[in-house]
């Protein structure tokens, strides 16, 4: 599934080391975490709290709050408004899960 449209366009692009849910990974230095995390096949994020239904980046401008995940240890934090760094740390209310 993250066979997306788009990924050729990011083939050559420069690497930068992430580590989403304890995981070390390479996505392209240009995404937000949100396009990483669909880079790397992370559909959903975290569980509605009410329904369980899975919950993932749904907006992409930082309106809907859907893609909320703790970076570098501070909770919720919107994904889409969010440029990775280097060494980022990314943890999904789903860790463990998907």
């Amino acid at each position: 599934m993250s066979d997306f449209l788009f990924n050729h366009l990011l083939d050559d692009a420069h690497q930068c080391p992430i580590i989403v849910n304890g995981v070390a990974c390479q996505v392209p230095e240009q995404l937000n975490v949100a396009a990483a995390l669909l880079y790397l096949g992370h559909l959903a994020n975290r569980q509605h709290p009410v329904s369980g239904e899975l919950r993932g980046s749904y907006c992409h401008a930082g309106f809907c709050f859907e893609c909320l995940v703790a970076i570098d240890g501070q909770p919720n934090q919107r994904a889409c408004l969010t440029q990775i760094t280097p060494n980022m740390s990314i943890n999904t209310a789903l860790a463990g899960v998907n």
